[in-house]
């Protein structure tokens, strides 16, 4: 982040709508000064007032600046515009800039005036020409904002780009600084023994033609000690950069929440006393090894992750449901979550460096595109752009270049892969998560029992099944006349998936909307919990991650979230939560039918995904109440997964067994006699020997 003087423009600034892309600036300029009609920004305009437009809106302000004699930069810069942006100010043409997820400024030292200054900003997000562009050849680089199944009207050829997330979604603002600005920062630690190494890279922007500069670099640890660099720097009139490095002893590692504390280092660059630029970053190292096992601070972890999409609408991302999200995630024992096809804003990264929370970060690339040079070209530039933005938050350990990119891995994706590595040689980087990491038993093929085979490891970046939300969110979704019989082509618009549901997830609709939302409930909940116990008991023989697919919903809709888009948990929700457990007690039932007198068939895995041990350990077995069997567990040893077979536990049930169902607890015991974990498991007696 930048200190420098800054005046704020957001505000309700005048538009005028121009869906056609018609208009040349003197031919928008008088009616869009005497427009009435004013949109907020920051908003994406479907978002804040415009009902389904999709095409070119003009936006126009004024404000005032006043001459400062020490304040000869001056720069206009945006936190976010969707998805063309062309502009003007007092009538000069300043610039242009494509994207939709970067921050970008224009210098603007000549335009200004003193006294009253009238910006006109230009946004073009278009619809792409269905069949010749749209959905195979997209040029719009904008992830699942303009092509995904979860968002409004799905994939679908007439409705899958509805409401558009074009406008001025992020803060406006004029920067100014005196001959020296500090335009950004890429702050690298790296490991050495007990110390780490901070190279910290800056970026400036001078007016002089050579600034001499003693510029102080303080760095404060997450507990408070400060130590401070100086440098005297010789910076050149333009844009230029300057690297300076520092020593941290005995650093305070930033690790993931379930393993250990997420401290953050404070730096802060002071011109004199001036502070001009500061920023956060944590003292991490990650890596993939050749099993594509992953490792955090020289230690392996099991990744349990997630996919997510927190908003159709980036301008209305608040803290408050960022926050909800990060407690939703930590709640489900989530280490890792991949941000899904998209670039988000700052502030959830933010929240995810300080929660501990990992981000496996996507380029905003889904399915398929143009296969031009120019694309690759501009999708290259863009995908640099991500990098940069994003290169201090610790959270971010995997950069990925396409989602499900079919082909185009072999071609585009190779040249995004190489751009990605020229800027961040500290990350994991991938080219792709293609279809062959993508687990759909269940859901698009087979059936949940498939899983067993462990399907599309090691790495499974998608996973899971849809869940309808519970009768009280359907009813703010669909309208009343459509909601019980369902108007499927009402549903479907929100994303829910007929063939799938009736067809290969066999889930029966019932007597009631009730019924129908248990059902496909407890659908939803019981692949989750087979698909991620197969996964865990192969843990980093077979299976070194797995991502659920997803957690919550961008927009109203019935999708494979586990939390529906108003922040009310699924029955999906509490099963992932269990199965996700860091120590997690796994039962495998062979057999659920018996005589009495005859030996139990069942496996126990014990899977200690942390960094402690637990030793004189006891594994308890009862049978409706009753004592049944006790193990003497010796250690559960960090990081581990332990196996007692059926034959090894030679656990038999009683002679005298009543017919009928019976319950058998399997309960995990510490050397303190507290109980860890229990499995609840039902059987059935066929008879009484």
């Amino acid at each position: 982040m930048m200190n420098n003087k800054t005046i704020l423009l957001d505000g309700r600034w005048q538009i005028l709508t121009d869906a056609n892309n018609k208009l040349t600036f003197e031919q928008a300029l008088l009616p869009l000064q005497e427009s009435k009609q004013k949109l907020p920004v920051p908003g994406n305009w479907n978002a804040v007032g415009l009902d389904n437009f999709i095409g070119t809106v003009w936006y126009r302000t004024t404000f005032v600046h006043v001459a400062k004699p020490d304040y000869s930069l001056s720069f206009l810069q945006f936190g976010g515009v969707d998805y063309f942006a062309d502009i003007w100010l007092n009538g000069c043409y300043i610039g242009h800039h494509e994207g939709y997820f970067q921050h970008f400024k224009f210098k603007i030292s000549d335009a200004l005036i003193v006294g009253e200054n009238e910006l006109v900003v230009k946004v073009t997000s278009p619809h792409e020409e269905p069949g010749a562009v749209w959905p195979d050849r997209k040029q719009l680089i904008k992830g699942i904002f303009g092509h995904h199944d979860c968002r409004p009207g799905s994939s679908s050829p007439e409705h899958g780009q509805d409401y558009n997330t074009g406008g001025i979604w992020n803060r406006v603002e004029i920067v100014y600084g005196k001959e020296l600005l500090i335009s950004g920062a890429k702050i690298t630690s790296a490991l050495d023994g007990d110390s780490a190494l901070v190279t910290v890279q800056l970026q400036f922007q001078s007016r002089a033609v050579l600034v001499e500069k003693k510029l102080s670099i303080k760095i404060t640890s997450p507990a408070g000690k400060m130590q401070t660099i100086q440098r005297e720097l010789n910076i050149p009139k333009g844009s230029s950069s300057a690297t300076v490095t520092a020593e941290i002893k005995k650093p305070a590692l930033w690790w993931s929440h379930d393993v250990g504390e997420s401290p953050l280092y404070k730096l802060q660059l002071y011109d004199g006393r001036e502070e001009i630029y500061s920023d956060t970053f944590g003292v991490r190292d990650v890596r993939l090894d050749v099993n594509q096992v992953f490792h955090l601070n020289g230690k392996r972890l099991f990744l349990r992750g997630t996919n997510i999409i927190p908003e159709q609408f980036l301008s209305t991302l608040s803290e408050e449901r960022i926050q909800m999200m990060i407690h939703l995630m930590k709640e489900a024992h989530i280490n890792i979550v991949r941000v899904h096809a998209h670039v988000n804003r700052k502030e959830f990264y933010r929240a995810c460096d300080e929660n501990g929370i990992m981000v496996w970060q996507d380029f905003a690339l889904q399915w398929t595109y143009d296969t031009s040079p120019e694309f690759a070209e501009n999708a290259v530039s863009q995908i640099h752009d991500m990098v940069n933005q994003f290169y201090n938050h610790p959270s971010i350990v995997v950069w990925c270049c396409h989602n499900e990119p079919g082909e185009q891995i072999n071609t585009l994706d190779k040249l995004l892969y190489a751009a990605v590595k020229q800027e961040d040689a500290s990350r994991i980087v991938r080219q792709a998560s293609n279809y062959e990491e993508h687990a759909y038993d269940g859901w698009y093929w087979g059936d949940k029992e498939h899983y067993a085979a462990t399907p599309m490891g090691p790495l499974v970046t998608e996973f899971g099944a849809q869940g309808l939300p519970g009768v009280s969110s359907l009813k703010k979704i669909i309208p009343k006349g459509s909601l019980f019989p369902p108007d499927y082509e009402v549903w479907k618009y929100h994303n829910f998936q007929t063939d799938q549901t009736f067809n290969i997830a066999g889930v029966q609709t019932g007597k009631s909307i009730g019924e129908f939302v248990k059902n496909s409930q407890n659908y939803q909940a019981d692949l989750l919990t087979t698909a991620i116990h197969f996964y865990r008991r192969e843990r980093f023989s077979r299976i070194n991650a797995v991502f659920q697919f997803m957690l919550i919903d961008c927009w109203k809709s019935i999708s494979w979230s586990v939390v529906d888009y108003f922040g009310v948990p699924k029955k999906g929700f509490f099963a992932l939560k269990e199965a996700f457990d860091p120590l997690l007690l796994s039962i495998r039932l062979r057999q659920v039918k018996y005589y009495a007198g005859i030996r139990l068939n069942l496996d126990v895995y014990i899977i200690n995904d942390l960094f402690r041990n637990y030793d004189n350990c006891k594994l308890k077995f009862t049978l409706d109440g009753k004592h049944l069997h006790q193990l003497d567990i010796k250690s559960i040893a960090a990081d581990s997964l332990q196996l007692f077979r059926f034959d090894e536990l030679q656990i038999w049930l009683p002679a005298k067994m009543k017919k009928g169902r019976h319950k058998l607890s399997i309960a995990l015991y510490d050397h303190k006699k507290q109980l860890l974990r229990s499995v609840p498991v039902e059987i059935f007696s066929e008879n009484e020997k």
